[in-house]
C-alpha cells in the first residue's frame, strides 16, 4: 500500500510503500516451509515455525519475506502513481516488525527525451560486393565450422583439454583459482604463460602439479608470485579443417564440391548484405541519437553495465568457468571490466532512449494476437513451447523490444539512402 510520495530534484521521487500484516504473515509462513528441513532436530523431526523464531530470533523469516514482497508492493505502487522508472530503484526498509513493514523507494523517473529529425534521413549505403578474397574466407570459416574430431592419448599443443585445476600459493588455495571440466585450448594463450605448455603431454586421467609465475602486470595480490596448480585431465580432442573434395561435400548433403562452393558464395553475399543493411541502420540511429536532447540518468547506464555483466558470468558458467578465474587469468579487476564496459552501457541507453521516445510519437502498439504469434515463431526458433518461451521472456520485456526494433525499422524505412 502507497503511503506517500515525496518529490525530489534532478526527476527523483521517493515512495513510502507499507506490506500489510496478511501479505507479510504469508510470506514469513512460506519462507518457513522453504527452510524448515535445513534444521532438523537429532531426532531428525523437523522444527516448528515457533521453535525456529525462539531459536534464532523473531526476524529470522524476515529478510526472505521482504525478498519475495517487496517486488510486488513496489509494481503496483508504481502502477498507481502511472511511474516510468529508469534504471533499479535504491530501497531502504524504515521500519519492520510481526505486523508488516515500511520501506521506501529511492526511484529515478524516465528522462525527458527531445528528438530532432528522425524520419527522411540520409546515409551512405554500402554496396555489396563478394571478392576473391571473400569467396576464400567464407570458404575457410566453412571448413573450420565443420572440422573433424578425434581424441589422441596424449594432449599437444592446439589440442583442446576438459580439466580440474585448482591453484596454490605457498601451499594456500587462491580465491579465482579453482574450476572443474574447464575446456582449455592449448596455444591460446589464455592461462598463464607456461601453464599450457606443462599440459601437453598428458593423458585422460592424469594429473600433475604445475609450477608457474604470475606476470608482474597482473592483479596486485597475485602479482610476480610462484604458484602451483594442481591439474587433472578428463578428455582431449583434436580437431583438423577437412578439405574441400566431392567427398567431403557430399557428406555435408551437397552433389559435389562445386554446388557446395556456390552454396557458400550465396550464404556469403547474403551475410555481406545484411552487413550493409546494419551499417546503413546504425548510421542513421547514430544521426537520431545525435539530434536528441536528453540527461541520462547514471542509474540506468548502471543498470545495463549490471546486465552486461550478468550475461558475460552466465557465458562463462555455461563454459565450465567463472567470472572470478576469468579475472585473475586475465589480469583486470571486475572494476577494470566494468570500466572497459561502460562505453557499450552508455551507448545500449541512448539507443533504448531514442527508440522509446519513436515508439511513443508513433504510438507503436502491438495486439495481444501479435504477440502470441511472435511467441509462436520464436519458440519454434528455440526448441521451446511457448509457455516455456513466456517464462524466460516476459511479455512486458518482448513488447518493449518490438516496440523498439519497429521504432528503428520506422528510422531506417523512411531514410534515402545516399
Amino acid at each position: 500500500m502507497l503511503l506517500n510520495r515525496e518529490n525530489k530534484e534532478n526527476r527523483q521521487v521517493v515512495l513510502t510503500i507499507q506490506v500489510e500484516q496478511s501479505a507479510w504473515e504469508k510470506a514469513l509462513e512460506d519462507a518457513y516451509e522453504q527452510s524448515k528441513s535445513l534444521f532438523k532436530k537429532e531426532d531428525g523431526s523437523l522444527p516448528t515455525r515457533q521453535e525456529m523464531e525462539e531459536k534464532h530470533g523473531a526476524d529470522v523469516f524476515y529478510q526472505d519475506a521482504v525478498n519475495s514482497t517487496f517486488p510486488v508492493a513496489l509494481v503496483e505502487a508504481v502502477r498507481q502513481e502511472d511511474i516510468s522508472v529508469a534504471g533499479v530503484p535504491e530501497l531502504s526498509v524504515e521500519a519492520i516488525g510481526p505486523e508488516g513493514y515500511v520501506f521506501t523507494a529511492l526511484i529515478d523517473l524516465y528522462p525527458e527525451v527531445k528528438l530532432g529529425q528522425y524520419k527522411g534521413l540520409s546515409a551512405p549505403r554500402p554496396q555489396v560486393e563478394l571478392s576473391d578474397d571473400d569467396v576464400t574466407a567464407a570458404i575457410d570459416e566453412y571448413l573450420q565450422g565443420h572440422l573433424t574430431e578425434e581424441h589422441p592419448k596424449k594432449a599437444a599443443m592446439g589440442d583442446e583439454v576438459v580439466l580440474d585445476f585448482e591453484g596454490f600459493v605457498n601451499g594456500v588455495p587462491f580465491e579465482g583459482g579453482k574450476a572443474e571440466e574447464y575446456p582449455l585450448l592449448l596455444g591460446s594463450g589464455y592461462f598463464i604463460p607456461g601453464f599450457e605448455e606443462q599440459v601437453a603431454g598428458m593423458a585422460v586421467g592424469d594429473e600433475r602439479d604445475i609450477p608457474v609465475t604470475f606476470p608482474t602486470q597482473y592483479a596486485p595480490e597475485l602479482a610476480g608470485k610462484d604458484a602451483v596448480f594442481h591439474i587433472k585431465v578428463h578428455k582431449i580432442t583434436r580437431r583438423a579443417r577437412p578439405v574441400m573434395s566431392d567427398d567431403f561435400a557430399k557428406s555435408q548433403g551437397f552433389a559435389d564440391a562445386s554446388a557446395l562452393r556456390r552454396s557458400i558464395m550465396e550464404q556469403a553475399v547474403r551475410n555481406k548484405q545484411q552487413e550493409a543493411a546494419d551499417a546503413y541502420a546504425d548510421a542513421l540511429v547514430q544521426q537520431v541519437i545525435e539530434g536528441m536532447e536528453v540527461e541520462i540518468p547514471e542509474r540506468m547506464v548502471t543498470c545495463q553495465l549490471d546486465g552486461l555483466m550478468h550475461d558475460l558470468e552466465q557465458q562463462l558458467m555455461q563454459q565450465g568457468a567463472t567470472m572470478d578465474a576469468y579475472l585473475e587469468m586475465a589480469g583486470i579487476t571486475r572494476e577494470d571490466l566494468r570500466r572497459q564496459a561502460e562505453a557499450s552501457a552508455r551507448a545500449s541507453v541512448e539507443f533504448e532512449l531514442a527508440m522509446t521516445e519513436i515508439a511513443r510519437l508513433e504510438d507503436i502498439r502491438f495486439t495481444d494476437a501479435e504477440l502470441e504469434e511472435k511467441y509462436t515463431q520464436m519458440s519454434a526458433l528455440y526448441g521451446m513451447t511457448p509457455e516455456q518461451l513466456k517464462q524466460n521472456l516476459p511479455i512486458e520485456r518482448l513488447t518493449h523490444d518490438l516496440r523498439l526494433a519497429r521504432a528503428r525499422a520506422i528510422v531506417v524505412d523512411s531514410a534515402k539512402p545516399l
